[in-house]
């Protein structure tokens, strides 16, 4: 018998049909929405078509900042090719569509600014039908500088304009390249600080920063540092430990990060000895730091569908999040793959403009004077003593530290007819732990005292000392392009070290005395000396041996000083000058004093080929 309904059950259902249809949809992620309503155009993408986050798995989490009101401050710290703008397009057109703010885009300039609005955004508006379905009618309130949708009106504006910073409260507050912003001078705030101040009406801001670092006092660093640093954590597929790519990583397993060549960069060199960059970009992979294995790039699809973002930084406020992303997780191009980052840092060397762009744009780091050290390999042989010929004289430098000593021991035989500029072998070059340990190595290898030298600018009193006890030299670099010497009467030369000098070992102390024996020392020309050096290290054929035992940071000291070009202030001059980047260059020290002696004792010719008067030969003091 068939049951009919009541009433009340009739109307019971009747409601929770109405409910359910007036129900609002459920609101979908951000990410999502997108993947739903955003097109991408061809003149504006490299891969157009509906938009996914297959490929970028990582702008996931950053743009549900735009949804989520716990969220004030949102910064991204990226390098290029990572889809960082995207993110803020996106979530702009979410906001303007679902949680409608007045909204301020900031870009570099004007000009910028004009230009993104039309090329890239507006054609987002007009492929996104829920963003186009909310623009005016009327045309003259749709412009490249100012748009006003149907609840909220949007401005673009440029960082050099303070006035326009200064003149609209707004809600969103996006700010992209801030690197590149105007900086605060004697009249306005920094455009950063002033279009922050718009917000402070709104009871729940989204202030966005996006940009490359520059330098470390740049405002993307100093913003990503006080927020909650999260890096993406992908999970290494021979091991499952979750790493975060880095260019180089060096610990129990080697050098790891990205590579390009396994035992020796002979692998990826050409006939001539230069690289073979198509080498390089097949053979480059990526050693993982976790386990020392190998993976390319057709891993890292999976591995970033498996990552995840870790804040790094517990001490940050709540409401601040930021994000650092290197090009080394970018699938978005020929350009990102592990070879061609390869090839592009290969291209830096010798180039500083190019070394900095790759620091910032491709591994999203500051840059600092140790980063422009070129890793330049320097070839180490394998010899015997017994092998090099004979007619030789070795020469020892000590370079004085806190707690130890650097030291190299290089033995030099004199110009020849077949070797006009000499030539020298490197025997020894470590570390010595103690003053001892650096007479052990002075009679282990059976070197006069008069050719051991060791820097006085470190220590003066207490070098001086063992200068004196030993018998040794003392050497003391100075910014200098040579010293006169008096050959004879109204007859001057100039050579590449000062006449010698003395000091008591006491001086400045109660034990100070005319009386006390003196420590002999020499100042030196800085420039010209390393200007020596490197035509030296860099002859062909080699003349200047390095061996297979040098330390092994010897590679990295070396490169630690670079020859560049300086524009002086009062004459507008361009003179090359050597910097140091890197405070890691005693072994390079070691080096130089080598080779002052050397030059003392003609065992190298002066650059201009003059003789080295006999009197100035350390030799013959007593």
């Amino acid at each position: 018998m068939i049951r009919l309904k009541s009433d009340a059950e009739k109307l019971g259902e009747l409601s929770r049909y109405s409910h359910a249809l007036l129900a609002p949809m459920p609101r979908l992620d951000v990410w999502e929405w997108a993947e739903k309503n955003i097109v991408l155009d061809e003149r504006t993408s490299a891969i157009p078509g509906r938009f996914r986050t297959a490929l970028t798995p990582y702008i996931r989490e950053p743009l549900q900042a735009y949804a989520d009101k716990t969220v004030t401050d949102l910064t991204l710290c990226f390098g290029t090719q990572t889809a960082k703008t995207m993110i803020v397009m996106i979530g702009t057109a979410y906001r303007i569509v679902h949680d409608a703010v007045p909204v301020l885009w900031v870009l570099p300039n004007q000009d910028l600014a004009k230009s993104f609005s039309k090329t890239r955004w507006q054609q987002m508006v007009e492929d996104c039908v829920p963003l186009r379905e909310q623009k005016p009618a009327k045309r003259e309130l749709f412009n490249n500088l100012e748009q006003h949708f149907s609840r909220v009106t949007l401005n673009f504006v440029g960082s050099n304009s303070p006035s326009n910073l200064a003149s609209r409260p707004v809600g969103l507050l996006n700010m992209d390249e801030t690197d590149k912003f105007a900086q605060q001078n004697d009249r306005e705030a920094g455009a950063l600080q002033l279009a922050q101040e718009r917000t402070k009406t709104f009871p729940y801001p989204l202030r966005v920063k996006t940009s490359t670092p520059t330098t470390i006092q740049g405002e993307i660093w100093q913003e990503f540092l006080l927020g909650d640093q999260r890096y993406f954590f992908v999970p290494c597929p021979h091991c499952g430990s979750q790493i975060v790519f880095k260019f180089r990583v060096e610990n129990e397993h080697g050098l790891c990060g990205l590579r390009c060549w396994r035992e020796s960069e002979d692998e990826v060199r050409g006939d001539g000895g230069g690289w073979d960059m198509e080498k390089v970009r097949k053979n480059a992979f990526y050693r993982m730091q976790c386990c020392g294995q190998e993976i390319y790039d057709f891993h890292k699809p999976a591995m970033l569908d498996a990552g995840v973002w870790k804040p790094t930084n517990p001490n940050a406020e709540p409401r601040r999040r930021s994000y650092h992303l290197s090009s080394l997780y970018s699938l978005l191009g020929r350009e990102t793959t592990f070879g061609a980052i390869s090839v592009s840092w290969l291209q830096t060397f010798g180039s500083i403009t190019k070394r900095h762009n790759f620091i910032n744009s491709m591994l999203a780091e500051t840059w600092d004077d140790e980063k422009a050290v070129d890793d330049t390999p320097i070839y180490r042989e394998s010899y015997e003593i017994a092998g090099i010929p004979d007619g030789r004289t070795t020469i020892m430098s000590v370079d004085v530290q806190d707690h130890h000593f650097w030291v190299v021991v290089r033995t030099f035989a004199p110009p020849s007819q077949e070797s006009p500029n000499g030539e020298s072998w490197q025997l020894f070059a470590d570390k010595a732990a103690t003053i001892e340990e650096v007479v052990a190595i002075q009679k282990e290898f059976g070197i006069e005292a008069k050719n051991v030298v060791i820097d006085m600018a470190r220590y003066t009193n207490r070098v001086a000392k063992w200068v004196v006890e030993y018998d040794w030299r003392g050497l003391w670099g100075e910014d200098k392009r040579g010293f006169l010497h008096q050959v004879q009467p109204g007859q001057n030369v100039q050579l590449l070290w000062s006449k010698v000098q003395r000091r008591d070992p006491h001086v400045g102390t109660p034990y100070q005395s005319d009386s006390n024996q003196m420590a002999m020392y020499v100042f030196w020309a800085n420039d010209p000396i390393k200007d020596l050096l490197a035509v030296l290290r860099y002859s062909q054929p080699p003349i200047f041996h390095v061996s297979v035992n040098a330390h092994k940071s010897y590679q990295k000291h070396m490169n630690a000083e670079q020859r560049i070009t300086k524009q002086l202030a009062r004459s507008g001059r361009y003179v090359c000058v050597w910097h140091q980047f890197s405070r890691e260059n005693h072994l390079f020290d070691c080096e130089c004093m080598c080779l002052v002696r050397a030059l003392q004792l003609a065992l190298v010719p002066m650059p201009d080929g003059s003789p080295v008067p006999v009197q100035q030969h350390f030799s013959c003091m007593t």
